[in-house]
């Protein structure tokens, strides 16, 4: 066995285009050597590389523009908020979708125009849509007719007038026909989302912004979501999920100009995944991983159009946006750890057990989702021999913080380090401080050159909100006390 066959799998089909996998294996990041970045920056590491980073944006815009026409792509900042990934893609044109008032300020700090952010989420608080309001936002989508009533007031009194998009919960009848499998996805990622389109909950909403001299109706929003999360997956599936949703809002968009109301911006969403395959595989079960091929960008797009194209009819066509974020920072980036200790074991599960520098706490989706992460050996190639142990790499943890489960590996020893692909989107944003372990730095790639832009995190930065005095009870001990105990052992 080689390690060619160690995910069942040729590693040049899954690895990116710019960290490649080439006779030395992974060993690089586009020009700049991952022992070069290791030594510079230590381990744990997540490495970006920027020039994934505008291959993913420039591939989605250009199949977008050349099947849809008019169409505006919006990085989904919720998958990472690093600084430097949103400059790279703003300053490649990308629009910013906000979910939050904090990523709002986020956005803004980093250099985003305002008439470039889109703002989402269910619920808004006033100083939210107040602060997005007065920036003059690309559009605020909007969740409900009570968050309407309070938008309205707050323009007025602002004394401005705001672009609205309304989010739209659909019916969803032809596509869970053919998926009865998606309605946990829908269950988990839709349910608290949008205004009905089969009750009239979303033609109230319509109304109520038209009728608003304060506020100005621009479209429909819709999020599908990445099946492979919860659902049955294959690429069929996800495609059909874009091609039905995007139908069931362009025919919701007839019936409102039914009533007078145009729909200039049909916003999709994302739910889109870069790359060639997605690993599957239920977390504390590595026996069902298996690799699942991706549709393509044109793939994901073209199914976007052909719903539009079913449902829309004669009018003119809308302005297509999409809302993605793990399309376009997921493969972007890569894990560097360092095996800190490698355990053998016969009991009950007859494999090693690979102790590195960091855990799953550091990307807690994965103990939530299917998703899995790619891992290999930095610096080693297709014609290194592969040790016949099922191999599970975990955390140094006090709880499940599995990486990777039953997988085949080289031959490893301590202080040898492993490369987990596909950490860009969900990972540094869903990481946890769990047993006091801090979170890694971030450091970006361009081309030869390479610059820390999230620093290590320290354990002063963990307790430095702490504001309970060192003697907090009368028996809590005195610094004298303590040194004392020290001295004794």
């Amino acid at each position: 066995m080689k390690v060619t066959d160690t995910h069942g799998i040729d590693p040049v089909e899954i690895t990116p285009r710019h960290v490649p996998y080439g006779p030395d294996g992974v060993d690089r990041v586009e020009g700049v050597p991952l022992a070069t970045l290791l030594r510079e920056y230590g381990s744990p590491l997540w490495v970006f590389s920027s020039a994934q980073l505008r291959g993913n944006f420039h591939e989605l815009r250009d199949a977008a523009e050349d099947l849809l026409g008019s169409t505006e792509i919006a990085y989904s900042m919720k998958a990472n908020n690093n600084r430097a990934v949103l400059q790279t893609l703003v300053g490649e044109g990308a629009f910013v979708d906000c979910s939050s008032e904090y990523e709002l300020q986020i956005a803004v700090q980093a250099g985003t125009p305002a008439n470039r952010i889109i703002v989402n989420g269910n619920g808004k608080a006033e100083s939210y849509l107040t602060a997005a309001a007065a920036l003059g936002v690309r559009q605020i989508n909007v969740d409900s007719s009570a968050e309407v009533r309070r938008l309205e007031r707050i323009a007025r009194e602002l004394g401005v007038t705001v672009d609205c998009v309304v989010r739209v919960k659909l019916g969803y009848q032809r596509l869970l026909t053919v998926d009865p499998s998606y309605e946990r996805t829908l269950r988990v990622a839709e349910a608290k989302f949008g205004s009905s389109t089969v009750t009239g909950e979303a033609i109230d909403v319509a109304n109520a912004i038209t009728d608003s001299d304060a506020l100005r109706f621009r479209g429909l929003s819709h999020h599908a979501g990445f099946a492979g999360y919860r659902a049955n997956y294959r690429p069929e599936l996800q495609t059909m999920h874009l091609r039905e949703c995007a139908r069931e809002m362009s025919e919701f968009a007839g019936t409102l100009r039914g009533l007078g109301i145009d729909t200039e911006r049909l916003d999709v969403g994302g739910g889109l995944r870069s790359g060639k395959y997605v690993m599957l595989s239920t977390p504390g079960d590595g026996g069902d991983a298996a690799y699942h091929p991706l549709p393509s960008t044109r793939d994901y797009v073209a199914a976007v159009r052909q719903g539009i194209d079913e449902g829309w009819g004669n009018a003119p066509r809308p302005v297509v946006q999409f809302e993605t974020g793990g399309f376009q920072v997921a493969n972007s980036c890569v894990l560097l750890t360092t095996i800190q200790d490698v355990k053998d074991t016969e009991h009950f599960t007859h494999g090693r057990f690979l102790t590195v520098d960091t855990a799953a706490t550091m990307f807690t989706s994965r103990g939530s989702s299917r998703v899995g992460y790619p891992v290999f050996v930095a610096g080693k190639g297709p014609d290194h021999p592969v040790d016949g142990r099922p191999v599970e790499v975990v955390g140094p943890t006090c709880a499940y913080d599995s990486i990777a489960e039953d997988i085949a590996l080289p031959d490893v020893e301590v202080g040898d380090v492993l490369v987990v692909l596909n950490q860009g989107a969900y990972s540094e944003m869903t990481s946890t401080q769990f047993n006091g372990i801090p979170r890694p730095a971030v450091a970006m790639v361009d081309g030869e050159a390479h610059r820390l832009v999230r620093r290590r995190e320290t354990l002063s930065d963990i307790t430095q909100r702490e504001v309970s005095p060192a003697t907090l009870w009368p028996t809590t001990p005195s610094d004298e006390q303590r040194a004392g105990t020290h001295a004794r052992r």
